[in-house]
């Protein structure tokens, strides 16, 4: 059983392969002590593979396992969710872009790094977790970092949300509460248990309603890492 350290919290995972184990190096830790443990069984792993919408080698199953596992213990007992998207941090806060699937989150995260370098480090490319700690949003980076693999173990204060569009011109539209709760939903797993998922609507309300959404139409322009930006300093 190895325990790693993922998003303030120590979880234990008991596992079948050294896939695992080496896919989520980089977050192992030397503490003993942990919150909670995930133990993969076969039948998580089947379960995988029914529902994977694309054919993948077979080690990966039981990543998404131990994934899906802790995203359902931490939006029980620990005021988190996952949030499908790519984040990075800039002066010291969370830049987020989520949209659907081929939209063009990681290739707006890129123009970020082009633009601001040094000033930018990418949190996680694919499936952060996001945890509201004394009532303030953080987001997490995760082993679960996407096909190009960039990510760093860090945290930090949650500044905006963008929800991608891909238009020929530059724009930002803030977004209202409703609108903001029903794009966020569609980015993340929703739990099956009635009163889990009426706490994880009352989170995802409450990080709407404390951090701005906006609607970002943009190229792929450098404009469009501007134009988003400027759109944080009117606040």
């Amino acid at each position: 059983m190895n325990i790693y350290r993922i998003a303030d919290l120590n979880i234990a995972v008991e596992n079948h392969s050294d896939f695992t184990k080496e896919y989520m190096r980089e977050y192992l830790t030397d503490e003993t002590d942990f919150d909670f443990v995930v133990t993969v069984t076969d039948d998580m792993i089947k379960k995988e593979m029914e529902i994977s919408a694309d054919e993948v080698p077979f080690k990966y199953y039981e990543i998404t396992a131990v994934f899906r596992a802790i995203c359902y213990v931490i939006v029980e007992k620990y005021n988190g969710f996952f949030l499908h998207c790519s984040s990075l941090m800039y002066e010291n806060n969370a830049y987020i872009f989520t949209a659907k699937s081929g939209t063009g989150k990681s290739t707006h995260a890129s123009l970020w790094r082009k633009v601001l370098k040094d000033k930018v480090t990418m949190i996680n490319d694919d499936k952060p977790i996001v945890r509201l700690i004394d009532g303030e949003f953080y987001i997490y980076g995760t082993p679960w970092d996407g096909k190009h693999r960039i990510s760093s173990n860090v945290k930090a204060p949650i500044k905006a949300i963008y929800y991608l569009h891909q238009s020929k011109e530059n724009k930002v539209v803030r977004c209202d509460v409703l609108s903001s709760v029903t794009k966020i939903l569609s980015q993340t797993v929703l739990p099956n248990d009635k009163n889990i998922m009426n706490h994880l609507l009352n989170m995802i309300e409450k990080l709407v309603s404390d951090i701005p959404v906006y609607d970002l139409y943009c190229n792929i322009s450098e404009d469009a890492v501007h134009t988003a930006l400027n759109s944080i300093i009117e606040i």
